[in-house]
């Protein structure tokens, strides 16, 4: 299994790495934070469950842009826009989602995609103070790929954070907490057949 998720993110970076090339002359400004260059985005859906407890405990969530959220399939979604891509094999974006609870706030944004460590980190600020980047996700092979190619899986930093922030006990190591589809602009053709044959 370890193999085959490797291959779906291996065909994600190559799709990427590809638009970079052909959308900059320069290395450097494909791999820059803060390019306002887009070569296309990363769908996240949150888990059904875990948007019922967040619903169900009164926070809400919010875009910090340019990312964007929008109702999908009875869950939300999330879109942010990829800016480049950064050695070693790593996707990176822009944009985030706060979550927010009367004063209580959790703001997590700027999202690497680590191909080498099978996770996705982020930059970490809100009510617990500024933490910097952290761990978010572990990634793995999604059952449910309509929400998403690939399940995102909460770190223990993340759940610690989430139940501080909010005084509850409902997030935990391991956890789905959702899905993501990388999404390249262009060279996604090519992509998508490497794709195919990952997933068998």
């Amino acid at each position: 299994m370890r193999l085959k998720l490797l291959g779906i993110l291996t065909a994600v970076v190559t799709s990427t790495a590809l638009v970079a090339s052909l959308g900059s002359p320069a290395a450097a400004e494909t791999s820059s934070r803060t390019s306002s260059r887009s070569f296309g985005y990363t769908q996240v859906t949150v888990a059904p469950p875990v948007y019922a407890v967040v619903a169900s405990a009164g926070i809400t969530p919010s875009p910090v842009s340019p990312g964007i959220a929008f109702p999908f399939r009875g869950t939300l979604a999330a879109r942010f826009p990829i800016t480049g891509v950064a050695a070693p094999a790593t996707v990176l974006h822009r944009g985030g989602l706060t979550l927010a609870k009367g004063a209580a706030t959790l703001t997590l944004t700027d999202f690497d995609i680590e191909l080498a460590r099978l996770t996705v980190s982020g930059n970490v600020s809100g009510s617990i103070g500024d933490v910097g980047r952290a761990d978010l996700f572990t990634l793995g092979l999604s059952n449910r790929p309509a929400l998403g190619l690939l399940s995102l899986r909460l770190t223990a930093t993340a759940a610690g954070a989430l139940n501080q922030t909010f005084g509850v006990s409902a997030f935990t190591a391991g956890q789905t907490f959702g899905y993501a589809t990388v999404v390249p602009r262009f060279g996604w053709v090519r992509g998508d057949r490497h794709l195919a044959a990952a997933l068998g």
